[in-house]
């Protein structure tokens, strides 16, 4: 199987960057992002 089949059929991004080379994201790290942000406080005193 092809890595850029691999990573669609998982539901990650696959972007072209350049050289032929590409970039592989998987968007559950944005949900991450939105856990820490929820978190972590807005001001550290």
């Amino acid at each position: 199987m092809e890595y850029d089949e691999f990573a669609h059929r998982r539901g990650w991004t696959v972007a072209r960057t350049g050289f032929g080379s590409r970039s592989y994201r998987d968007p559950r790290f944005d949900q991450l992002r939105v856990l820490r942000a929820s978190l972590i406080p807005e001001e550290v005193s």
